[in-house]
């Protein structure tokens, strides 16, 4: 007797569902407000060392720990997310003092040629997975919270420099009204449903010029 077939991994889908609904209770979300898909203004330099601009700093600062523990993973957030069109960003990087890195108005001025695939989340459209290309590094100047201007120039030189590499250009391009489903076709977007995905998941270099 015929009896229907039902999706796999019900439970864990539910769970990862339950999770997106806290998210977005802080977390903005496409097609709930036109911010996402706009250039934010640069940060005035003048204001970083105001009470309002570090209010802003810890509060993004708060929204990436809160992530990170309903979650349990996440490497960047950028402002525009929680409802700051401005040029700022918090990188979660464990190794560092204060575990947070601050870039503000980042300027890339260098980009490897070559490309990498990877598939990305974010945590303004989830549940959905896109693999998208990116340089495998780039350089870019930024100021961080004390207004001291910097340079990022980690290559992609080990299995860190590659992912933050990747997330670092995946939170720049917040700042700019780019959202990583914007980089691929419709037809290669997913959904997060599979428990092991991400333990199978691998940077795979791309040769853009194969068919040419």
């Amino acid at each position: 007797m015929w009896h229907p077939t039902l999706p796999p991994f019900r439970k864990f889908k539910k769970q990862q569902l339950d999770k997106i609904a806290l998210i977005s209770q802080f977390i903005y979300q496409i097609g709930e407000s036109p911010i996402l898909r706009q250039v934010s203004s640069s940060v005035n330099l003048n204001e970083i060392s105001t009470i309002d601009f570090k209010k802003k700093i810890e509060y993004l600062k708060r929204c990436m720990r809160r992530y990170r523990k309903i979650a349990g993973m996440g490497r960047g957030i950028t402002a525009v997310q929680v409802g700051i069109p401005e040029k700022f960003s918090v990188i979660y990087m464990p190794e560092i003092k204060n575990e947070l890195l601050i870039i503000i108005n980042p300027v890339i001025t260098k980009s490897s040629e070559d490309k990498l695939l990877y598939p990305e989340m974010c945590m303004s459209v989830n549940p959905a997975i896109a693999p998208v290309v990116r340089p495998s590094w780039i350089e870019f100047e930024y100021y961080d919270e004390e207004g001291i201007k910097k340079t990022w120039d980690r290559r992609a030189d080990d299995a860190l420099g590659v992912m933050y590499n990747r997330v670092l250009q995946h939170e720049i391009d917040h700042m700019n009204g780019v959202v990583n489903i914007d980089l691929v076709q419709s037809k290669d977007i997913i959904f997060e449903s599979d428990p092991v995905f991400y333990k199978n998941a691998k940077f795979t270099k791309v040769n853009l010029f194969k068919d040419q």
